[in-house]
């Protein structure tokens, strides 16, 4: 294979290749090349969540082989700053494509966001506007929260489309899974509306009145069947970061002070963002038992599993930095292992982050090894297709054209240990 500039511009054997006498010469006998990986959930700059994120998950994003990631509500200046400084080859980092902030109702007391990076949206106006205004920015697409009031949710996906921008995120609280799929939501992100779509009681999970319980024990297979059969249809893209959804289910269960990632994370993080997170989440989750819980991870894996064999497509998407410790990079290669241990084969699972990114994205040029595409690359020294977890065994990353071997890796890595120590 030879790169010039950023792109790949001829892929050929062995035998075949012939160098130029001024090219750089990388002797990849043995390994395994890959295309770069997507990481297609993720928040990069959360208002005041993240601190640090330029140095920190930049780098452990890249040095993990993603080259790509799909941000799901963020700071537009910062991010678009990135981008620029990211294309000019001023700092190293992976392409994005951007929704801005997001779309969504205030808490119950009727003043206050659960999330940063949000516009407020109670109205069908409100809805209007928000989109108008984020195509004016020049956003890539619209991302609903779950808070989200019904009629303006609606608005807000026919003015998505007028306006010519994909329609994705929750399916909120408001809202039927059929009825994201009527109005044309290209992604629904956690699995979320799967469970309340086979179930009997559908209508008052809508309402709120359902525990877990009842949810898990109202599950019926010919509903289930027939939202499955929906999703197919109208080609429903699903994200259903499992690696979030594992690691909030048992947040109780997290055993915070060994975590072998930790160096990464900085304390702002830790003892200020995610702590809030937890105390937030702790009091709904712990009203459910260890083992009703296990029950329901364990159906969303299966439906998980239902839905990829009925042909529904899926993305990896890990939900990281939010997710408390789902660490930057690091973590896409835990979903994809989710992927393998939910019924993917390994080729399923890398296309999640390879070629359906690229599908869904309707880009030619990313995840596939060919003649004019980026020369996004990972270089592995096992196959990933005997065993997913060789994702991991990365020997270089080609970003941007730029080759980055194991040694450079190493130091984006040691360099981010840094920043997270000395984050203020």
């Amino acid at each position: 294979m030879t790169i010039s500039g950023n792109h790949i511009s001829a892929v050929s054997d062995a035998k075949n290749f012939h160098s130029s006498g001024r090219a750089r010469v990388i002797d990849g006998s043995g390994q395994f090349l890959i295309p770069g990986l997507w990481d297609m959930h993720v928040h990069m700059a959360f208002g005041d969540w993240f601190p640090g994120g330029r140095e920190i998950i930049l780098p452990l994003l890249v040095a993990n082989g993603v080259t790509g990631v799909r941000d799901m509500g963020g700071d537009i200046p910062v991010l678009f700053a990135w981008r620029k400084q990211i294309a000019s080859g001023e700092l190293i980092g992976p392409r994005m494509v951007v929704s801005g902030p997001m779309l969504d109702g205030y808490l119950p007391d009727g003043k206050t966001f659960r999330f940063p990076s949000s516009i407020p949206v109670t109205s069908v106006e409100d809805a209007v506007a928000a989109v108008d205004s984020l195509k004016a920015q020049h956003v890539d697409f619209i991302k609903v929260q779950s808070l989200i009031p019904h009629d303006a949710y609606l608005a807000a996906a026919t003015e998505a489309h007028k306006q010519g921008l994909p329609f994705v995120g929750h399916v909120p609280d408001a809202v039927r899974i059929d009825e994201a799929a009527a109005v044309g939501q290209k992604s629904i992100e956690h699995l979320m509306g799967s469970s309340a779509g086979c179930s009997t009681v559908e209508d008052r999970v809508i309402k709120g009145e359902v525990d877990t319980q009842l949810l898990l024990n109202s599950f019926d297979q010919k509903k289930c069947d027939k939202m499955t059969a929906l999703l197919a249809e109208r080609q429903v893209w699903q994200v259903p970061t499992l690696v979030w959804e594992r690691g909030g289910t048992f947040l109780d269960q997290l055993d915070w002070q060994h975590q072998p990632l930790d160096r990464y994370v900085p304390a702002a993080w830790r003892d200020v963002t995610w702590q809030r997170f937890k105390e937030q989440m702790m009091p709904g989750l712990q009203k459910d038992s260890l083992a009703l819980r296990q029950r329901s991870f364990a159906q969303e894996m299966s439906l998980a599993e239902t839905l990829h064999r009925a042909g529904v497509p899926f993305l990896a998407g890990t939900d990281s930095a939010p997710g408390i410790y789902i660490i930057p990079g690091f973590s896409l290669h835990d979903e994809l292992a989710n992927f393998v241990e939910a019924g993917f084969t390994p080729m399923e699972a890398l296309q999640t982050a390879t070629s359906n990114p690229a599908q869904f994205l309707e880009r030619n040029d990313i995840g596939a090894v060919k003649p004019g595409g980026l020369a996004d690359l990972v270089l592995l020294s096992a196959n990933p297709l005997n065993d997913i977890q060789n994702t991991k065994k990365i020997n270089a990353v080609i970003v941007n054209g730029r080759f980055l071997d194991r040694a450079a890796l190493d130091h984006m890595l040691a360099q981010a240990e840094v920043s997270a120590k000395t984050q203020k």
